[in-house]
């Protein structure tokens, strides 16, 4: 009944306010967070979008805090043609420039394992995009005995990351891995953030 009553003063027709109202049986936030978001008014949106921030101690939508200093690091967050989240390049913190587009929050960087326990460390590891020459002892040392038996000395293998929290020099290949970001324990990175930033941008500038 909310679901058809709201699709209602939305502007919907009864039988779409219907059809809504049925579909948040199931995905409520089908309606709550996609279809009503582009029937707000620019005064409703921007209501939301401050509400929503400052709820997380943010100025907006498109910020977040520091996981090292709390510091807020403005304008970091988009949101791509396809609908995924990212990050804007050289985003960093303006106090102690922990940076988010760090290799450790990329979807090439392959963490470290720990030989014991198995577990990932994500403080170094190896980069899948990018390749370099390497002692076979180096880049593949479980099976550096075979190759250097079969003639090998170096081989093309994939770069290492020494510090993940530094992005190669020559790195102009970033892809972000939401999941990764939030071992850095950054929160808030879920479909209604996603919704609020394209809601942020379909909206003009607030006039002050």
């Amino acid at each position: 009944m909310r679901v058809d009553r709201d699709a209602r003063q939305r502007g919907f027709s009864r039988l779409a306010g219907l059809g809504w109202a049925m579909t948040a049986l199931v995905y409520p936030a089908w309606y709550w967070w996609q279809a009503r978001l582009e029937r707000l008014s620019a005064s409703e949106a921007n209501h939301l979008l401050q509400s929503a921030a400052q709820v997380h101690r943010l100025a907006s939508v498109v910020n977040v805090r520091c996981p090292l200093c709390d510091a807020e690091i403005v304008n970091v967050l988009a949101v791509t043609a396809s609908g995924a989240l990212a990050i804007r390049p050289l985003a960093h913190c303006p106090r102690c420039d922990f940076r988010l587009d760090a290799c450790r929050h990329c979807q090439h960087f392959i963490p470290a394992e720990d030989g014991i326990s198995g577990q990932k460390d994500f403080t170094y590891g190896r980069c899948k995009l990018y390749r370099a020459s390497q002692p076979v002892r180096e880049a593949f040392p479980n099976v550096a005995a075979r190759l250097e038996a079969m003639g090998y000395e170096t081989m093309n293998a994939p770069k290492r990351i020494v510090d993940s929290y530094v992005p190669l020099d020559e790195c102009t290949g970033f892809a972000l891995d939401g999941a990764r970001l939030k071992v850095s324990r950054i929160p808030w990175l879920n479909r209604q953030r996603v919704a609020l930033i394209r809601l942020r941008s379909n909206q003009p500038p607030v006039s002050r």
